[in-house]
């Protein structure tokens, strides 16, 4: 790899893992994380002819009885019939292990590379479906009481067709932390959702920390008739908070 890859390749990582990842929300840059990865992969298996250690004949040559002495003539007979003995090429033990070892470590930097690549998949967060509205709270419409102190700094939100959104701050969990959660209910029963007896259609979602509060839910009998006139039964719609004003998505259109 070039001496400009490694950078490039340990910059994309600290985004992918590092504690302030945004390579999630960067197509390019996930494709350009993959690919040099895969590159790396690659040239850590090339594989690297072992080598071999030839001894000299002379460290190794085993001893030969010695003949019985025979006539000149004969001897130079024999001299010409027999060749001469040659030393047998081995390998050094070491260069095994050193080989070995090479390979058992390029088989876990493979794997290791694998599995990261692998838990970085990035997640689609949307469906697809288009915002069709966005409600703005309005001012001097108070939050029912049933929220309790969690209404002192809600939000209220005009009638829409038929629904009425609302959002309070609640507290969760023992460090006292505070987050958003979006109500929504009839318009036409709010009075009674105040006073409690009310047991109707009602939604509810929570945000947390980073995530922001959404609600959800697939339009059903129970909602109005304003509300089913403008979303089909079946339809689906979601309501997102942004800290001040609530989104409107759905498949309806």
């Amino acid at each position: 790899m070039s001496d400009e890859i490694p950078e490039e390749l340990r910059r994309l990582r600290a985004r992918a893992y590092g504690p302030d990842a945004d390579i999630a929300a960067d197509p390019g840059a996930l494709q350009r994380l993959a690919e040099l990865e895969e590159q790396q992969r690659r040239e850590l298996v090339r594989p690297v002819a072992p080598a071999t250690e030839v001894v000299e004949a002379t460290e190794f040559v085993e001893a030969v009885p010695e003949d019985p002495p025979v006539p000149e003539a004969d001897a130079d007979a024999e001299a010409e019939e027999e060749p001469p003995r040659r030393g047998r090429p081995i390998r050094s033990r070491r260069v095994f292990w050193l080989w070995g070892i090479s390979l058992a470590l390029v088989a876990a930097l493979s794997s290791a590379l694998t599995v990261v690549s692998v838990s970085i998949l990035p997640v689609q967060t949307s469906a697809g479906v288009p915002q069709i509205a966005t409600l703005k709270p309005e001012d001097g419409r108070s939050i029912p009481g049933i929220f309790g102190p969690a209404s002192s700094d809600g939000r209220a939100y005009p009638d829409f067709y038929g629904m009425s959104a609302f959002v309070a701050y609640a507290q969760f969990g023992p460090d006292g932390e505070r987050n958003p959660c979006i109500f929504l209910t009839p318009t036409a029963t709010i009075d009674e959702l105040d006073a409690g007896g009310y047991s109707g259609f009602s939604q509810a979602g929570c945000g947390a920390g980073a995530f922001p509060a959404t609600l959800q839910f697939v339009v059903n009998s129970t909602v109005p008739d304003a509300f089913v006139e403008r979303f089909p039964r079946g339809s689906s719609v979601q309501f997102v908070f942004d800290g001040e004003n609530l989104g409107v998505f759905s498949d309806a259109g």
